[in-house]
């Protein structure tokens, strides 16, 4: 079951749309996230309020559809193979 977005996630999905012209020039995605971060942290509270406000509404509506869900995260039983 997916976790429903937070506010910073449904702000960047917002502003990744509005900024098609980004996406051309920057591919990695981590490096968008890091441009919409700093974005994010230089917004005035007031500007941040319409995406509080949307990811309740979809954190609401994820409690509706999956009214028994608990987030509860596991520790990984195996250890990660990383590439040298």
């Amino acid at each position: 079951i997916p976790r429903p977005p937070n506010p910073f996630i449904v702000f960047r999905s917002s502003w990744l749309k509005s900024n098609d012209g980004m996406r051309a020039i920057e591919r990695d995605h981590r490096q968008l996230s890091r441009i919409c971060g700093e974005v994010w942290r230089a917004m005035s509270a007031a500007k941040k309020i319409p995406y509080q406000r949307q990811a309740q509404a979809q954190k609401e509506a994820h409690a509706r559809k999956y009214p028994d869900c608990r987030f509860s995260p596991q520790r990984r039983t195996e250890e990660i193979v990383r590439r040298k």
